[in-house]
């Protein structure tokens, strides 16, 4: 053992001794007594490490605990003083230490950045071992990943420990999971910001127009960055509205009507399969306007239906039909041409937010829908002859798309399904955000191989990530409702190991931020007190008008 210490300060300086193992060890953790004057100093989520061999085993800190063996629950209060005041026993403090990684040779693995560390080691900790706070160098080595990554965050307890994602590990899909206000939108956007860096082509549907302000330069988003992001926005106020934000590259997200299938049209219009009577008269009515070798609209084929229900003097099926589609005139999507275009979205370092706000449930599901069956078509039937490089597809709330089969079936669930189980086979990668996982598919969510996750306090949430995540373990499952905005726990082929991350700062300016309710608040008060002087004001003047200027 010691020549291991001997590497081991070789490599990474004087370690700082914490403890010592104790009691009975597993491969997959141990407990330690810690020195009583650090108790206070070596918290939960802390990392420390281990002599084993010529290697050195890396643990986290899952729990701790304080105990005494005389001051046990059975004994009456003032035995307990007369006990504290002889000063005849010292509290206890143990930690349980979670095994995340064996380094079998410390002295290889420093030499040889290709070299990888065992996740399942094969061998026990010894009782008796000392416990060491694990080296600075020795975690940035282990988070920094083999390959190509991105930065989007630090380690909780080591601010000045940087966590990268390895960016291989998002073709088996990733899930960011959190409750509302936690900060999944921020800390989707880093993960946009990053991925457009390294080259990405990245669709993002924003139900909530939280990302489109990615496409303003600011202090540290350059314009070079800000110019390789596209905004589709559909209606003329948000439009209005995103200009306001000085966003340049702005397009009218429209789908031509003629554009859609038969099954599409029922979909958005809402007309049952089992309404056999007044899907024939759509049908029937868009072959006629076609056989006139006119454009199908939704103005043409409401002008036609109302023809017939003339001629034919009230029809029901012929009645009903009109006022389905009827219904369409309401919608902001459609135009004279769809402007969905791959050739648009699909480019090399470029980011396409497709911003679906104030569009209702049907019109958004039927643009996402059009997307996907585009993307499918490019990427996995086309098998990426016309489109080479990977794409990375964000869909904030998926639950509003992929729904759980109890809350029915969307256009896309089926194509969501489809790019959850092949995409990644095709260049294909989802990036699934919700608050609500158990609102999601769980054909869907189960295939997410990484997940992100933040804080959650619904318990039936909770236990359906912990169904999802084949590498939750149950002592992070149990720290979720206690973290912090902005803190996220990391598990699965993102990253090296298991981690607690604090997610760094945005480069581009956040969108959809909760709203400043105390400074809304202030102003309310000052513009009621406004409004009182004023009309104080007012009954001054007329009493004033009435004494000396009024009628006598």
């Amino acid at each position: 053992m010691s020549q291991v210490l001997s590497d081991l300060e070789r490599f990474f300086g004087a370690l700082k001794e914490v403890g010592v193992v104790i009691g009975e060890a597993k491969p997959l953790s141990f407990i330690f007594i810690i020195k009583p004057e650090l108790s206070y100093t070596v918290p939960v989520w802390e990392y420390v490490i281990t002599p084993l061999n010529k290697g050195v085993v890396v643990a986290q800190i899952q729990n701790a605990v304080s105990l005494s063996s005389i001051l046990n629950r059975e004994l009456e209060f003032s035995a307990v003083s007369k006990l504290i005041s002889t000063e005849i026993e010292e509290l206890k403090h143990l930690r349980e230490a979670k095994v995340l990684a064996c380094i079998e040779d410390i002295e290889k693995f420093m030499n040889d950045s290709s070299l990888e560390v065992t996740y399942r080691p094969r061998y026990v900790v010894h009782p008796a071992s000392p416990v060491f706070l694990a080296p600075r160098t020795l975690l940035e080595r282990l988070y920094a990943g083999r390959e190509k990554t991105i930065y989007v965050g630090n380690l909780v307890t080591r601010e000045d420990v940087k966590v990268h994602f390895s960016i291989r590990g998002f073709m088996r899909h990733v899930a960011i999971i959190a409750q509302t206000g936690a900060g999944k939108s921020y800390l989707a956007g880093v993960v946009i910001e990053e991925l457009l860096k390294q080259g990405a082509t990245l669709i993002v549907i924003d139900p909530h127009a939280d990302h489109v302000k990615l496409a303003v330069q600011a202090e540290n988003w350059p314009k070079s960055l800000a110019d390789r992001v596209k905004v589709y926005s559909s209606q003329e106020s948000l439009i209005k509205y995103i200009k306001d934000i000085n966003v340049k590259n702005i397009r009218k997200l429209s789908v031509r009507f003629s554009d859609l299938t038969l099954h599409e049209i029922f979909y958005i219009t809402g007309i049952h399969e089992k309404y056999t009577q007044i899907r024939k008269v759509v049908r029937d009515s868009i072959d006629e306007i076609k056989k006139r070798h006119n454009e199908v609209t939704v103005r043409s084929l409401t002008t036609l239906l109302e023809d017939k229900l003339r001629v034919s003097r009230g029809v029901d099926s012929v009645e009903r039909a009109l006022n389905y589609i009827q219904k369409l005139q309401n919608f902001n999507i459609f135009g004279d041409t769809t402007t969905i275009l791959m050739e648009d979205l699909l480019k090399p370092k470029h980011a396409a937010i497709i911003d679906l706000s104030g569009i209702p449930d049907r019109e958004a599901d039927l643009i996402v829908y059009f997307i996907l069956k585009k993307l499918i078509e490019v990427k996995m039937e086309e098998r990426g002859q016309s489109y080479k490089f990977p794409i990375f597809l964000v869909v904030e709330e998926i639950h509003r798309f992929a729904p759980p089969p109890q809350s029915g079936e969307t256009l896309s669930l089926p194509l969501f399904k489809r790019i959850a189980s092949e995409g990644r086979k095709f260049g294909l990668f989802l990036i699934a955000i919700s608050q609500r996982p158990s609102k999601i598919n769980p054909d869907v969510l189960s295939q997410c191989n990484s997940q992100i996750i933040m804080k959650i306090t619904n318990p039936i949430d909770q236990r359906t990530v912990l169904e999802a995540s084949e590498r939750l373990s149950e002592y992070l499952f149990e720290d979720l409702p206690g973290l912090d905005r902005g803190e996220a726990v990391v598990v699965g082929e993102i990253t090296s190991l298991p981690a607690i991350i604090k997610v760094r700062r945005r480069e581009t300016l956040e969108g959809g931020a909760d709203i400043d309710v105390d400074r809304l608040l202030d102003e309310a008060l000052t513009y009621v007190e406004e409004e009182r002087r004023e009309e104080e004001q007012r009954y001054k003047d007329w009493d004033n008008f009435r004494k000396w200027g009024g009628p006598r």
